[in-house]
C-alpha cells in the first residue's frame, strides 16, 4: 500500500495513500525494491505513467516527476572562519580550459 507525501507530483496527480502501486512506468511493481529500480530511469521533467489498485479497480495515472525533496536545497560547506554554512551553488557555469 502506498504512502503519499502531501504536495508532491504523485498527491497532485490523485494517486491517494492506501492505493496498491502495481507499475511505475513499464517497471510492474512485486516488491518495494522495484520502485527504486523504476527511478533510476526517470529524469526529472519526465511523465510517468502509474498505474494502482483502488479496490477493485485499476487506475493510472501521468505524474510528471519532480527533482527529490532533499536535492532542492542546495548543499552546504563549512566556513569554519565565521563558524556557519554557506550554500553551495552548482548551477554555476564552469569555464574548461584545455
Amino acid at each position: 500500500m502506498t504512502k503519499i507525501m502531501n504536495g508532491t507530483p504523485a498527491a497532485n496527480s490523485g494517486i491517494r495513500a492506501g492505493d496498491i502501486l502495481l507499475q511505475v512506468g513499464n517497471k510492474k511493481v512485486r516488491e518495494p525494491e522495484d520502485v527504486l529500480d523504476a527511478s533510476f530511469f526517470i529524469t526529472a521533467g519526465d511523465t510517468v505513467p502509474i498505474t494502482v489498485l483502488r479496490g477493485n479497480e485499476k487506475l493510472t495515472f501521468n505524474v510528471q516527476s519532480d527533482l527529490h525533496p532533499a536535492s532542492q536545497r542546495p548543499p552546504l560547506i563549512v566556513a569554519p572562519s565565521i563558524n556557519q554554512a554557506i550554500p553551495l551553488k552548482l548551477d554555476a557555469q564552469v569555464e574548461r580550459r584545455p
